[in-house]
């Protein structure tokens, strides 16, 4: 078996001498090289940086003497990443190529970083492992740097809704191991590029486990910044113990894997050897919560020295939700593997909810030629590039789990599936030629998750079993109606979340909106052909993804409700 010290300088490339004249030879050959970089230029800078990066990564050098070298050029890569950053941050999915290519390159750099901190703690503790006279605070250093980076690297990857790369995981729990069998896991290290917010190797590597099992695919890029930060001043309240209880999180640190993002991916064959608790963060977390919760408005968290992360109670509580282990979820998820068709966004659900009529047509149908019309009704026309005169195409995946509360699906790199977080999709049983006799379920896109050979996974809740095509008017402040929009009635499924009849709309009717009026075709055992319209004067809001808004009527009592729901 291998020693800690073994696992840790597995996998580091082969080094060579530096060659004469080199940044590398000498003391003042690196600063001086770095001075004369264009850092104005961030493109010109980038191109320059990571090959030099890389080849210093590929020279033998003094410990000490790297350890200086890396912390210098961190500080210059933070501002070529922080650049590519702001491109990629609040971009639609798919990304266009060039922005997918600065994301890359953001993640190559934090991979780089990591691997040489990883380099030089092996060189200070060569050759047997063993932390020399005097250099624990540079062992400590180094090591809590490489954890750090790589879950930096982590977040570059989840900002492209990319699953990790292989032997992350493993690194991660190597450099953890090492540290802890040094004993300087729990060595405070300041970090200039944080205000000096001091960190251990402890609560770094608590820092990435803790994002992990917020399930950062289930979040939109800023938030996956909110939650990093979150869980940065969270992380000194998570312990790591050997064994593994009932109520914690398993940890494996023999395997490439992390905690597991969905709790799908908390079960072990075997039980683990260590456990990742968060009882105690989660109790500070409610009591921070209960202090404020006379307070309207956001709350602030803070590590000492560090800056505030500011963020809404109920963007905690949904962050917070998913720490359980696989026991512990609502619905217990069952094994798959048949196949469903799915339509990805509100235009392409009702136009198959509509019969395969398009959206003038349809209206038409309903109301007559008298209602006006206009094009601000279209929803993910990003999934159908060619807009209203294609036919939008169901595309076949394969379901990976399902339970009561959905499904995680899985589309083939052959489908060329288009798919963002918080977007709607439909689901129907793979069945004959006859698209029109097909009954779709309505879900919405809670994860996302695009894996190295291109595939796509996806966690689906489901809102509604059953749903009707609609068209909705909304009043302006003057009370006159607007040009219709697309809109799906969704019937009750008589669970805790969807327990009464909503509509879906594009989000734009979520603007000034005061109340609806709705149109849908007659339910079809009714003696009457005539169209259905309900005016509603009380509307709440529900949920806005920015792909939907899912509106819900005011009804006064139960026994309206039901009559409602009849």
């Amino acid at each position: 078996m291998k020693s800690s010290y073994q696992q840790l300088a597995n996998g580091i490339p082969a080094q060579s001498a530096p060659m004469r004249g080199s940044m590398f030879a000498g003391s003042k050959g690196l600063p001086d090289w770095l001075n004369g970089l264009p850092l104005a230029n961030g493109l010109a800078a980038a191109r320059l940086l990571l090959p030099a990066l890389q080849d210093m990564n590929a020279v033998k050098l003094d410990g000490a003497q790297r350890l200086a070298g890396l912390e210098l050029l961190r500080a210059a890569i933070s501002q070529m990443v922080a650049q590519a950053d702001r491109q990629v941050v609040g971009s639609s999915f798919p990304l266009p190529q060039a922005r997918q290519q600065l994301g890359l390159q953001s993640r190559e750099f934090h991979q780089s970083l990591a691997l040489g901190y990883r380099i030089a703690a092996v060189e200070l503790c060569a050759p047997e492992g063993k932390i020399p006279f005097l250099r624990g605070k540079p062992v400590a250093t180094a090591l809590q740097r490489a954890i750090a980076h790589h879950g930096e690297q982590l977040l570059r990857g989840y900002l492209l809704y990319t699953e990790p790369q292989p032997a992350v995981w493993q690194r991660l729990h190597d450099l953890y191991r090492f540290a802890q069998s040094v004993g300087v896991h729990d060595k405070a290290i300041e970090d200039p590029l944080l205000a000096k917010v001091a960190s251990t190797v402890a609560e770094s590597y608590a820092h990435i486990m803790l994002l992990a099992l917020s399930n950062p695919f289930r979040l939109s890029q800023k938030e996956m910044f909110d939650a990093f930060g979150l869980t940065r001043v969270w992380a000194p309240h998570c312990r790591i113990e050997k064994g593994h209880g009932a109520s914690d999180v398993g940890l494996s640190m023999d395997e490439d894997r992390g905690p597991g993002y969905v709790p799908e991916e908390r079960d072990f064959t075997s039980a683990p050897a260590f456990s990742f608790e968060t009882a105690d963060v989660l109790r500070s977390i409610e009591r921070d919560l209960a202090l404020t919760a006379s307070l309207q408005g956001p709350i602030s968290f803070r590590r000492k020295g560090g800056a505030a992360v500011t963020v809404t109670p109920e963007f905690v509580r949904r962050l917070t939700a998913t720490w359980k282990p696989a026991a512990d979820r609502n619905h217990a998820r069952l094994p798959a593997g048949h196949y469903l068709d799915t339509l990805v966004g509100l235009h392409a659900i009702h136009y198959y909810l509509a019969n395969s009529t398009d959206f003038e047509q349809f209206v038409r149908d309903l109301r007559g030629p008298g209602i006006s019309m206009t094009e601000r009704d279209k929803s993910a026309s990003w999934v159908n590039a060619g807009g209203e005169s294609v036919r939008p195409v169901a595309l076949r995946s394969k379901v990976l789990d399902q339970g009561l509360g959905g499904y995680r699906l899985e589309w083939g790199v052959e489908s060329g599936a288009k798919a963002r977080i918080g977007e709607l999709i439909g689901l129907a049983a793979v069945g004959g030629d006859d698209d029109d006799e097909r009954e779709w379920m309505i879900g919405s896109i809670r994860w996302l998750r695009f894996t190295g050979d291109g595939r796509v996974q996806a966690g689906i809740e489901l809102l509604a079993r059953e749903a009707a095509a609609a068209a909705v008017r909304a009043a302006d402040t003057g009370g006159h109606f607007r040009a219709p929009v697309r809109a799906i009635e969704l019937q009750p499924m008589h669970d805790a979340n969807h327990n009464q009849l909503s509509i879906l709309t594009p989000s734009v009717v979520d603007r000034g909106l005061l109340r609806i009026e709705l149109s849908r075709a007659a339910d079809p055992w009714a003696d009457s052909r005539e169209a259905l319209v309900h005016v509603m004067n009380e509307i709440d809001v529900v949920e806005n993804t920015g792909a939907y808004v899912r509106l819900v009527p005011r009804i006064a009592n139960a026994a309206d409700q039901e009559a409602a729901a009849a």
